[in-house]
């Protein structure tokens, strides 16, 4: 499947709604109505909405946390793993032809991968935290980056995977393999003294124990 097949394919949100989609699967917690309208420059009205258009197709969950405070408590909105990936067509292109030409064509394209991944995971460490926190900023560092992550102890599920419907099968693994030498480079150059097993990819989600 080339690049133009993939990024042809509608998700049928139109523009507004794939922006407002897009703002949930780049966040790390739920985001209330004010929170997108202000992000997006959104009427209250119009980013609630899209937020229940969401909802109801089954791309967002809704949620009600409580506050401690008097007062109906804001209602929270978070991107599902169902939800479809809104990605932009150039940034697409670009990875898969790197991927293809510099990375694939190699004779040894995972070693590659994961020594790209470990360099591009030291290089977004931020080596001031502390060590007891490290753990929890890698998820916030993957969560940034359109991962759905859930903690489980020292095991990392990720149930949305931002490149799982945008990249070819066969390009698959390598970005698996450059993921991989992420996790490994962020607790290489943290100051966790954390080791990373080998990432188990599923069919739906994948997972990774770090200790």
């Amino acid at each position: 499947m080339s690049p133009s097949e993939i990024s042809a394919q509608p998700h049928g949100l139109g523009p507004t709604r794939a922006k407002v989609l897009g703002l949930l699967e780049g966040t790390r917690r739920p985001m209330t109505v004010s929170d997108v309208g202000a992000a997006l420059e959104l009427h209250k009205n119009s980013a609630r909405f899209h937020l229940d258009a969401l909802v109801d197709a089954g791309f967002a969950l809704r949620s009600t946390a409580s506050t401690g405070s008097q007062g109906r408590p804001p209602r929270g909105y978070a991107a599902t793993s169902e939800a479809p990936s809104v990605t932009n067509m150039h940034l697409l292109e670009l990875t898969q032809l790197l991927l293809r030409h510099f990375v694939a064509s190699s004779p040894d394209a995972t070693a590659l991968a994961e020594d790209a991944g470990r360099e591009w995971g030291e290089s977004v460490t931020d080596r001031d935290t502390p060590p007891e926190q490290v753990l929890a900023e890698l998820c916030n560092r993957l969560a940034d980056r359109g991962f759905g992550v859930a903690r489980e102890g020292s095991t990392l599920r990720f149930a949305r995977c931002p490149f799982r419907a945008t990249t070819p099968p066969e390009q698959l693994p390598l970005v698996c393999a450059i993921h991989q030498g992420f996790l490994e480079g962020f607790a290489r150059a943290s100051r966790g003294n954390l080791m990373v097993g080998r990432l188990e990819v599923g069919k739906q989600v994948c997972s990774v124990t770090i200790s």
